[in-house]
């Protein structure tokens, strides 16, 4: 009995309870809890609420939705509940009784109000009922200092509900949790917070086909009340908006991160007009909160709204990690083909982003070129973006680059032409070599022309030096080895100074090795050529794109080739293998031999026919097997696969020139002017050096953020595919009940408001 009673008055002063009401409340409670024990057990009805709460269905991770099997079972435990709730009260008239049984706390001191608060969409007659038999109760808060009110709002009650409870303690709407979260803050935890005004009448007409709806919660009411405006209104009223939580985040920033309507946000401007450029302890703003999440269906209205009421002061904010908007867009929105309406939202938010015509600073073209491809090639047809771009690039340091580039590519082209020629002639006639003044030692290229090779070799490795700490300083140096341009650069420098070291020596490497590694050391250069020339002509940049991606389209016509040229060639050489054919192959080696005796030479034979050698037929007619072997070939590789090879070359082509020309183009020429910007921007170099002299490493991609709401993940660790935060195992929990601390003293000791650890 004494450990019912202290459960029933609870621990804790006057300041945790309503004050000294509350404790003459709860000590006349303990005079009479003795008497009532033998009668009535004040007990009942909290355990009748409370095998309720735990026995719920809970949502479907993926979906965050009640699989229809269970939507049945969910309304008749509600209905079952409300019902036995109606009849304890019913057989339990005594003012006394009602008053121990409401004020009995259980697990983590929660009230029956509190856990009829935590299922979904209380009848307002029972919250009423639960209130007149005890009126502190509204005032508890529970070990995570969450009220009934706190409860009411993350979990989906009426408006006349939460109207109730509002009535009951006004002041329960400026109360803030163990977190400093304000009700208001947990009306955006429901699951109609982003719902349009326009639909409530219709939610209101399907209400009986819901299965937790309450008819006396929405009857005669029309959705009036009910709607996240007017919720928001009335829970804004006192100054909530004005308090943030222990991240630094007020109510706005809830509702940006999980999504709202205009009218919600409307609200929470009129209460705090300044709200909108606020920034939470990670130095991000709504429009962050917003992008970071722009997968989500209502995110596009918050992101323009924001963006229609004070673009100015929040479209170029940085946060604390020198991230734009766009940067935090960059990181949360790599989301597969099949998240069709995810991919739409985001590339939604990101027109509007543009539209509202941010700063083109080389952050922010870098953050462009960091998107997922899907999203830059919206990105680069973008007007705004053109227009940048094509600003950009006619001013004098791209254009002083662009020319660089070309003369120092010619002219490494032409050096190292003469001075493998004269290593050649070195190496194989030992004439045309060149005697330094004052040297007893011949080289075997011209020593001055060899320079201008290490010349050449010098500027581009610089090019790539200051292109990597550049974008080492902007947090994207990740991008720089990801580009196949940038290792085929890697590639022509490392030769360069190879084979020029090569030819400075006076004892080169072997022949064959010299003639090898020289011929694909032009190839390099002459691919530098096209790479070069992709960027500053758009027929060419089509041109070369279209190769790439008809490549990519063939792999799987490639492998399905391979195999069956790998099948013909192995069945040709069994055929053949220890036959006279072949026999005659030792007998007269003079002749030309018999392709199909040895297995590599079938390969190439029947690889050679592909091409359309396909020789003198007669070969295969001693055979009968041979002669349907080749016929077979002839029709299904020569005539079949070439013609399917022309048609996906044809198609994939035409997608290139037709559909992705401008793409591919001004995706291109991004890639060369944010490479410039980033360069010339002194500023850079000034974070790589404080970066040199703090722990930190410049390299370190700034990408594993935490964007989230007092606990509730909006963006996880990796900001990749943010769930919504009711589906976190964490946030399932807590709607059903607080979760434990890790120190209990921590929780009991801990002042009205103080932080959890």
């Amino acid at each position: 009995m004494a450990d019912l009673v202290g459960r029933t008055i609870g621990a804790g002063g006057g300041g945790g309870r309503g004050g000294a009401a509350a404790s003459s409340m709860r000590s006349s409670g303990n005079n009479n809890s003795q008497i009532l024990r033998g009668t009535t057990d004040i007990s009942a009805l909290y355990n009748l609420v409370e095998a309720a709460v735990f026995n719920m269905p809970q949502p479907d991770p993926a979906t965050n939705e009640l699989k229809p099997a269970e939507l049945g079972r969910m309304r008749e435990m509600l209905q079952q509940t409300w019902a036995s709730i109606r009849d304890w009260l019913q057989s339990n008239p005594s003012p006394s009784d009602r008053q121990m049984a409401a004020m009995h706390q259980g697990q983590f001191l929660t009230t029956t109000l509190h856990m009829v608060c935590k299922l979904n969409d209380p009848p307002v007659d029972i919250v009423e009922s639960l209130i007149d038999c005890s009126e502190e109760t509204v005032t508890w808060p529970d070990s995570n200092g969450w009220l009934p009110l706190h409860h009411a709002c993350a979990n989906g009650a009426s408006g006349k509900v939460l109207a109730v409870l509002v009535d009951a303690y006004p002041e329960g709407k400026v109360k803030q949790d163990k977190r400093y979260r304000t009700p208001l803050h947990f009306a955006f935890f429901r699951k109609d917070a982003h719902e349009d005004k326009m639909n409530l009448k219709a939610d209101a007409r399907k209400s009986a086909m819901n299965p937790t709806s309450n008819d006396a919660n929405h009857e005669d009411d029309d959705g009036l009340g009910n709607s996240m405006p007017e919720i928001v209104a009335l829970l804004a009223d006192s100054g909530a908006a004005e308090l943030q939580d222990e991240g630094g985040m007020l109510p706005i920033h809830y509702a940006s991160a999980y999504g709202t309507t205009h009218e919600v946000l409307e609200v929470l401007l009129e209460a705090y007009p300044e709200s909108i450029t606020k920034r939470e302890n990670k130095g991000r703003n709504p429009l962050h909160l917003a992008m970071v999440n722009a997968h989500r269906k209502s995110s596009p209205k918050v992101v323009g709204f924001l963006l229609d009421v004070n673009a100015a002061e929040i479209i170029n904010v940085y946060d604390d990690d020198s991230h734009l908007p766009i940067h935090l867009l960059s990181m949360a929105t790599k989301f597969p083909e099949e998240k069709v309406q995810e991919r739409k939202n985001a590339s939604d938010c990101l027109k509007l982003y543009l539209n509202a015509r941010p700063k083109a600073t080389a952050d922010f073209l870098t953050a462009i070129q960091t998107l997922p491809e899907w999203l830059r090639d919206i990105a680069v047809i973008n007007d705004h973006i053109q227009n940048i771009l094509n600003h950009k690039i006619v001013q004098r340091f791209p254009t002083m680059i662009l020319i660089l580039d070309f003369v120092f590519l010619i002219m490494v082209i032409v050096v190292f032409e003469i001075t493998t020629s004269q290593t050649i002639d070195y190496l194989f006639d030992g004439t045309n070599t060149v005697e330094p003044t004052g040297s007893g030692m011949s080289t075997p290229a011209n020593p001055g022309l060899v320079f201008l090779i290490f010349v050449a070799g010098a500027y581009f490795l610089l090019r790539e030096l200051v292109q990597i700490v550049s974008l080492a300083t902007l947090g994207n140096v990740g991008s720089y080895f990801g580009d196949m341009g940038n290792w085929l650069d890697i590639t022509r420098i490392f030769l360069i100074f190879y084979f020029g070291g090569v030819m400075f020596t006076s004892s080169p490497m072997s022949n064959d090795a010299f003639r090898s590694g020289t011929a694909i050391t032009k190839g390099i250069l002459w691919m530098s050529v096209i790479s070069f020339l992709k960027s500053t002509q758009v027929e060419f940049s089509v041109f070369v794109s279209g190769v790439f991606y008809v490549v990519q389209r063939l792999a799987a016509f490639l492998l399905a080739l391979s195999v069956i040229l790998m099948m013909f060639s192995q069945m040709f050489y069994i055929i053949y293998a220890e036959t006279d054919v072949c026999a005659c192959n030792a007998l007269y080696p003079d002749i030309e031999p018999f392709p199909h005796c040895d297995f590599k030479w079938s390969l190439l034979k029947v690889y050679t026919m592909l091409m359309g050698e396909i020789g003198n037929e007669m070969r295969y007619s001693t055979l009968p097997i041979a002669q349907f072997l080749y016929i077979a070939f002839a029709f299904l590789v020569v005539i079949l696969l070439s013609n399917v090879l022309i048609a996906i070359v044809t198609d994939s082509y035409g997608v290139i020139k037709n559909e992705r020309s401008a793409m591919v183009f001004w995706a291109n020429r991004l890639d060369f002017v944010a490479e410039m910007d980033a360069s010339k921007s002194s500023s850079n170099y000034c974070r790589f050096i404080a970066s040199l002299k703090s722990s930190q490493s410049p390299f370190s991609l700034q990408s594993k953020t935490s964007v989230s709401v007092s606990g509730h993940a909006v963006a996880r660790k990796e900001v990749v595919h943010p769930e919504h935060p009711r589906m976190s195992k964490r946030h399932r929990m807590e709607n059903q009940f607080p979760l434990r601390p890790k120190k209990k003293k921590g929780l009991e000791n801990s002042e009205r408001g103080g932080k959890v650890s």
